[in-house]
């Protein structure tokens, strides 16, 4: 039995085509690139109709939280099934349910690789990806003939590096469009670059294969430079996988921009010889544009006192607990719970310009219903580790409370807005509760407001010593405090996973209307309770670590609406969240049998759930 064997035709380098092979070959490079942009712009296109159709749907749903829980629970949501009612299917709800379906495949179940793990979306996308640039390289090559893709493999290399950019970019126009932060869309590009700096391999090694002529060897200054370019490329590449990037982030950050400014340059410098430098130029522009905006906003956020005493351009800087600092700004600016900015500390950073993204801790509205003061506090919590937040802690040891220099660039990203779900699940840790903090004091705000259907808050919380309690516990007690007044039911549950802790004793205080405000009563023994921690009876605190899966199945099934789980915090964490919420308790058949449908937001550098 013989089996059949593919052979690859090489044709050689002193092979001189016909004006007509010419034409194809450049007729065919054309509807490549053609062919690939109306793929990438079809995409965006989508996403865009599924974002205005998200809308659209949410603003006809809505309707004034004035109604109470029952009724409310029946009206707003018909596919609801209330504590004590048994769920049928029924056919209302065959949308939620295979909603909640897709919600599982695409995004929670998650696939491991030799660099970590992806959700099946990211490697539908990755892949999906690099299939299609194969695909438009190797098609209509007359049996593979590296004549024909040789340079193909170039073009379309070439041809997608403004959208590389951009998906790197702060300020990119697909985050405008699609409602996708550009901390979601940095997977899509490394995946994008990978396969650029493939096809350019491909482009070298078959150029290559066949032999140089001497138009094209190496001892012309434009072939240089593109060796030049590819080298910058490579290295680029290599040095940002996942372990080098995490462990010398600010090594990668300054190398990266350093390697890809030089590619693009000498990309430049080579195709221009071939009358194809204009793929080069609009990278530039891109990568111009976003640096102009940042640059402006930076400015914006940062300029003068105006009529406030505060003196711009400086943070203050606490140490809140042995590892953790509180820096504080006081800015003009407003943001969206969840959001993150930029900060630059020229004092404390190698290099003056470096900035580096951290969650805004607070909300720019009052906890009261109102927009709050013109002047906004913008706190961050940081955990001072190595590099920049290990010289960050240093110096707030060394000088205590204390003033630096600093400058803020944002807000970024694209948060979740919670006000139209019915319960909110708030699951933190660590430092990760500056991203679930802002998120509980916003439904506060919102509660107080009365622009939020959400009546049930689950906050929890996972810290590893009793001291890390300082970060939250006065913001803590003023958010329960200003929800006492409102239908908002918030549950703070704080676990101290460390192997001792002196968890401390919450006498119960009870609140009572004053005035149209409340205030929490003194303890009996009139002695002041530990840590500043609110004297609520809803606070636990719990030693030992979280069951996540009761903790999910207990506030889902007590849900008469869609529910909101939002996670932040190790990856370990996250992973947890994502397997409960893969299971039956989420399930399309639970669904349609009446449970709550639920939205998983997770923030991390990977798309939403």
């Amino acid at each position: 039995m013989s089996w059949p064997t593919l052979s690859l035709s090489f044709r050689p380098r002193g092979f001189e085509p016909s004006a007509a092979d010419k034409a194809i070959k450049a007729a065919q490079q054309k509807k490549a690139i053609k062919e690939l942009w109306l793929l990438i712009t079809s995409i965006i296109a989508l996403l865009l109709v599924v974002r205005v159709l998200r809308f659209a749907l949410v603003s006809l749903s809505y309707r004034p939280p004035a109604e109470s829980l029952s009724e409310k629970s029946e009206k707003a949501y018909p596919e609801a099934v209330l504590p004590g009612r048994t769920g049928k299917a029924s056919w209302r709800r065959i949308p939620a349910a295979a909603a909640s379906g897709f919600r599982i495949v695409a995004f929670r179940v998650h696939i491991p690789l030799l660099v970590g793990t992806v959700s099946v979306t990211e490697l539908f996308f990755i892949c999906g990806y690099i299939a299609t640039m194969l695909s438009l390289i190797f098609t209509n090559t007359m049996g593979l003939q590296t004549w024909f893709f040789e340079d193909r493999a170039a073009h379309l290399a070439a041809c997608q590096l403004p959208f590389i950019v951009a998906l790197a970019g702060k300020n990119n126009i697909i985050s405008l469009l699609t409602g996708i932060g550009h901390e979601k869309l940095n997977i899509l590009h490394r995946a994008a670059a990978r396969t650029c700096l493939m096809l350019l391999w491909i482009h070298a090694v078959s150029r290559a294969s066949s032999g140089l002529s001497e138009k094209f060897d190496f001892s012309h200054a434009w072939m240089r430079w593109g060796a030049t370019g590819l080298t910058s490329f490579t290295l680029a590449t290599i040095l940002s996988v996942r372990f080098i990037r995490n462990a010398f982030f600010e090594f990668f950050l300054v190398t990266h921009i350093i390697l890809v400014g030089i590619f693009i340059i000498s990309g430049y410098l080579h195709a221009r010889e071939v009358d194809f430098g204009d793929y080069f130029w609009p990278a530039l522009v891109v990568w111009a544009f976003d640096r102009v905006l940042r640059t402006g906003r930076l400015l914006w956020n940062n300029r003068g006192r105006g009529s406030t005493s505060h003196e711009y351009g400086r943070a203050t800087v606490q140490l809140v607990s042995a590892d953790t600092i509180r820096l504080t700004l006081k800015r003009k600016f407003r943001w969206l719970p969840g959001q993150h900015a930029y900060v630059v500390l020229p004092t404390v950073s190698d290099l003056p310009t470096e900035a580096h993204p951290f969650t805004i801790a607070s909300i720019p509205t009052g906890l009261d219903g109102s927009d709050g003061p013109e002047e906004k506090e913008v706190v961050f919590l940081i955990r001072g580790r190595g590099g920049f937040t290990g010289r960050l802690r240093e110096n707030a040891e060394r000088r205590g409370g204390c003033c630096v220099p600093a400058f803020v660039d944002g807000p970024y990203g694209c948060p979740p807005d919670l006000s139209k779900y019915s319960t909110c699940i708030l699951i933190a840790g660590g430092s990760g509760v500056s991203y679930t903090l802002p998120l509980l004091l916003d439904l506060v705000h919102r509660a107080r407001a009365g622009t939020s259907d959400v009546r049930r808050v689950i906050f929890v919380w996972s810290v590893r010593e009793s001291d890390h309690l300082a970060w939250i516990s006065k913001t803590l007690n003023e958010a329960l405090t200003a929800a006492q007044p409102t239908s908002l039911v918030v549950e703070p549950r704080i676990y101290i996973t460390g192997p001792t802790c002196t968890i401390p004793e919450m006498p119960r205080g009870s609140y009572t209307p004053s005035d149209g405000t409340t205030t929490p009563t003194s303890p009996s023994d009139g002695e002041p309770f530990e840590k500043g921690l609110p004297v609520y009876s809803s606070l636990r605190i719990i030693h030992g670590r979280p069951s996540v899966c009761r903790i999910l199945q207990e506030g889902i099934d007590s849900s008469t609406g869609p529910v909101s789980v939002d996670v932040a915090g190790p990856s370990s964490l996250s992973s947890s969240v994502s397997r409960v919420l893969s299971s039956k308790l989420c399930s399309p058949a639970s669904v349609l049998k009446g449970a709550p449908s639920v939205t998983l937001h997770v923030e991390t550098f990977g798309m939403s759930r």
